[in-house]
């Protein structure tokens, strides 16, 4: 190797060093930028020539940029995040469900309906006074107000998770989309090359991280470096190419995911979205439900009471609140629920049910709450009535009649609150009397309304106000839960992180010793070609 080999040997040295400056340089640049890896500048001996007196090396080269990376951990941390967004998005949801129940900051539901308690009380203490009974009035205009007030937040929560749900899926698939598109940009980049595309590993990294905060999934990478997102058994992304999610409202009011043509709310067991699938369907079948149940026996419990009193003019069997009526869902495309009555509400359970073909021409009907068959398969005659529990339906014909597989539900709850009101408009039509001959002074049917709102209820178990003590029970269960768990997962999340940068992290000290390091290896290579080049004009002064 002659004088001029050190020219090369130099000017290896100067690459190499400015190669790994840069590889430094951009490490500092990313320090605060998420999901960045660090990359490290591996440097290698150059291939050495050989010489008379043997091999002699011939500098140095950068091999390959190493990024410091741990796939295993990333795997945990991407179930991590899934499992802390859906624990997250089931906390924010609840806590606004306990706020609505939340009775130690400001009374609600309790307080009003002591406060109408409390008035039908003084209306049987003083049966044949105005003012008792128009107080009575405007209390129960109160406790009217609050519950629709209250079940218009929980309805309110239920739209605003329906937005967030519509909302995730648009995010869905938008972040599907780029990773597919950084799929074909990393193919392109690695193909017949055996470096990697390092930033934009990093990039597709990091949507895969957004991507599990909304949505539970699994993946895997070929050979090529694409990467194929699985959820349970469909594909989000297969090599270049994203599918879409959609999301649709039942007429039952639960909302169902699709991919393509398939539901596919089984698979979505993780993320974001699983958690505001959860938290609406448990807000639409416990507290929601609970409370129209509550406001439903309060009704029928307080009609059948005042029915059987005599107010001030002496008349008799008349509601003191607008009756309970009966709302159908209909899952038939051939026949429908033409009309649908209370017959007795002394029969009435408050249980839903359900009307089912199990073929065109039979029919039998299934109490819900106990999943029990209180009208046996029964044939199915266009326009006659099936009757059960104090219920008349008729279903009729519309296009072909009913189909096997086809559904009826009907429910005396989730009008409760929506159709809660007054049936009477004046005091002097509160039944407070047993008998119209012992009318004013009668107080004895105020005394047993009294007694019915105190005392325990078939229909719910408890009496009124401990059965709402156990809605405010679940809320704030609910809500604590989730707050308990989403802390869980943060802890865990946290410490997975920790261990992610302990490898894949930036250290600033590292890095300007890094520094140090690389501008002295440059400036020795800068000093070496200048040497050489002196050494170079001594030869050619000879």
């Amino acid at each position: 190797m002659g004088i001029f080999g050190l020219f090369d040997i130099g000017k290896s040295a100067i690459f190499a060093s400015r190669a790994a400056l840069d590889v430094t340089a951009n490490n500092i640049a990313n320090i605060n930028t998420p999901g960045f890896s660090r990359k490290e500048a591996i440097l290698e001996i150059q291939t050495p020539g050989r010489t008379r007196a043997g091999f002699i090396g011939r500098g140095v080269t950068v091999g390959h940029i190493r990024r410091h990376y741990d796939n295993l951990l990333q795997n945990q941390i991407l179930l991590q995040k899934q499992n802390f967004a859906r624990s997250n998005s089931l906390g924010d949801v609840f806590s606004q469900v306990e706020e609505v129940f939340n009775e130690q900051q400001s009374p609600k539901f309790s307080g009003s309906f002591n406060e109408y308690i409390n008035a039908w009380q003084e209306v049987a203490d003083n049966p044949e006074a105005l003012p008792q009974r128009s107080v009575l009035l405007h209390k129960a205009k109160g406790l009217i107000s609050m519950a629709k007030d209250m079940e218009r937040s929980l309805r309110e929560t239920v739209k605003q998770t329906d937005g967030q749900i519509k909302d995730s899926i648009d995010k869905i698939n938008t972040i599907t989309g780029e990773i597919a598109s950084m799929n074909g940009m990393i193919t392109e980049v690695e193909a017949g090359s055996s470096y990697e595309a390092s930033d934009l590993r990093d990039k597709r990294d990091n949507l895969m991280g957004q991507l599990s905060e909304l949505i539970g999934f699994n993946s895997f990478e070929d050979d090529s470096g694409r990467v194929t997102i699985v959820m349970g058994n469909k594909n989000l992304v297969e090599g270049e190419n994203s599918f879409g999610l959609a999301s649709k409202v039942n007429p039952d009011g639960t909302i169902d995911i699709t991919a393509g043509n398939d539901r596919v709310n089984d698979y979505i067991s993780r993320g974001a979205l699983s958690g505001l699938l959860a938290s609406r369907e448990e807000i639409q079948k416990g507290p929601l439900k609970n409370f129209r149940s509550l406001v439903a026996s309060i009704i029928k419990e307080t009609n059948l009471q005042h029915q059987q009193g005599y107010d001030l003019g002496g008349s008799t069997d008349k509601d003191f609140f607008a009756p309970l009526q009966l709302s159908v869902k209909d899952y038939s495309d051939g026949a429908s629920v033409s009309s649908k009555t209370i017959s007795d509400l002394t029969q009435l359970t408050l249980h839903e049910y359900e009307i089912r073909f199990s073929d065109s021409s039979t029919y039998s009907v299934v109490d819900l709450a106990t999943d029990t068959t209180v009208v046996p398969p029964t044939t199915y005659t266009s326009g006659n009535t099936i009757a059960f529990d104090g219920i008349e339906t008729v279903v009729t014909d519309d296009a072909g009649g009913p189909r096997g597989g086809d559904k009826f539900l009907i429910t005396p709850l989730d009008l409760s609150v929506e159709n809660f009101a007054l049936n009477i408009s004046s005091a002097k039509e509160v039944a407070a009397s047993t008998h119209d001959y012992t009318l004013p002074g009668d107080n004895r049917n105020a005394l047993a309304m009294t007694d019915i709102y105190q005392g325990n209820v078939s229909d719910i178990g408890h009496s009124f106000n401990g059965y709402y003590s156990t809605i405010v029970t679940l809320a704030g269960n609910m809500s604590s839960t989730a707050q308990d768990s989403t802390d869980f997962e943060q802890s865990l999340l946290n410490e997975l992180n920790m261990r992610r940068e302990s490898v894949s992290g930036v250290n600033l000290d590292e890095e300007a010793a890094n520094l140090i390091r690389y501008q002295k290896s440059f400036e020795a290579g800068a000093k070496l070609i200048k040497v050489t080049d002196e050494l170079l004009k001594v030869i050619l002064n000879l």
